[in-house]
């Protein structure tokens, strides 16, 4: 059994799950999902509560930890050894060697690399199915996205300009940072394309973000959907994307199907300098960082 603690949001789960999903492929065993410090509502300083997202895919292979999972997970005797817990110590890619060949394992931490899943990834896009259809306008859009050289434009803001803990971890990537990616994008695909912008912060990019290329601002009581579930969608229709130091950036990018998508990132995912070392496992080789 591999049992993982979920935390954070959309795309710290997705991370979290992919992990564990590569983990019970391996050994050909159980993945278990404990939501509970996910959903615990007690009150914290500094601190963003999330709620489950990963219902918004059609996942049909795990089962969430109850009492009775919990009883045969800790369950230890002659025939059944205490479960092993990795602590995720740091953001570099640390692979988990197992001896056992039916291991009990509880995975506590982030896991913020593709290299955790890449033996399986492609049954990972597979099995990232959403959930809730597209509605006409939503489906209007994407059809837009597809039949364009669309760039999907993502800033993160709300939590990382407002809580103190992001603000110190995080911080925010720049208006230069998306001009300078633009201008990386123009050079090498033309100047006919076309950005959809998709952000936490709409009203704030239509103020703030101005360039001299179509630009469709989307609205969030139209487009976003459950939990931001058709947002998400929207975003991996495009073929090319400019992303910010977001896990839910990072996962739009990397569940886009198409095949010379180029994707940027920024050099800097963290302001603090001890995680921002960390980071080198974070993007696939072939991901733009400047």
């Amino acid at each position: 059994m591999i049992v993982v603690k979920l935390m954070g949001g959309l795309g710290n789960q997705l991370f979290q799950y992919a992990h564990g999903r590569a983990l019970t492929t391996k050994f050909q065993t159980e993945l278990i999902l404990d939501l509970e410090f996910l959903l615990n509502r007690n009150p914290k300083n500094d601190f963003i509560f999330r709620d489950f997202d990963l219902d918004i895919f059609k996942l049909n292979n795990h089962q969430v930890l109850n009492d009775r999972l919990s009883k045969k997970f800790y369950n230890a005797s002659f025939f059944h050894e205490k479960p092993i817990t990795c602590i995720e110590n740091g953001f570099h890619f640390q692979p988990i060697e197992l001896k056992k060949k039916n291991p009990k394992v509880y995975l506590d931490g982030y896991w913020q690399s593709f290299k955790y899943f890449q033996d399986i990834e492609n049954e990972i896009r597979k099995e990232l199915v959403f959930k809730f259809p597209l509605t006409i306008e939503q489906q209007q859009l994407k059809e837009k996205i597809k039949n364009s050289t669309s760039v999907c434009i993502n800033f993160r803001r709300t939590d990382f300009v407002t809580i103190p803990s992001a603000i110190k971890t995080h911080g925010v990537t720049d208006l230069k940072y998306y001009m300078d990616a633009l201008n990386l994008l123009e050079q090498k695909l033309g100047n006919e394309l076309e950005l959809f912008v998709f952000s936490d912060d709409i009203e704030w990019c239509e103020l703030n973000f101005k360039t001299h290329f179509k630009t469709h601002f989307v609205k969030h009581e139209i487009y976003k959907g459950d939990r931001f579930a058709s947002y998400l969608e929207l975003m991996t229709n495009c073929k090319h994307f400019v992303i910010p130091n977001s896990t839910f950036g990072w996962w739009a990018a990397w569940l886009s199907s198409f095949e010379n998508k180029i994707i940027i990132t920024p050099e800097k995912w963290f302001i603090n300098e001890t995680l921002q070392a960390q980071t080198n496992d974070l993007r696939p080789v072939n991901w733009l960082k400047i």
